[in-house]
């Protein structure tokens, strides 16, 4: 029997990050407006949401 599995696989690199991108985001949003975080933290996650909606296929070229 296989064992469960107990998340995500890791990250393993810019391109998969990239394809990831949109369901983190949506957790990654709900973090930076929750109160897990202290206000320098949420507006520091904020600004890297922002930045990486930036990033796009040409970005992501060799």
């Amino acid at each position: 029997m296989m064992p469960l599995k107990k998340g995500p696989e890791p990250i393993t690199d810019l391109l998969d990050f990239y394809d990831r991108w949109p369901l983190l985001r949506v957790e990654m949003k709900a973090l930076s407006e929750g109160n897990l975080l202290n206000e320098d933290e949420r507006e520091t996650l904020s600004w890297l949401i922002l930045l990486a909606d930036r990033v796009g296929p040409a970005d992501l070229r060799d």
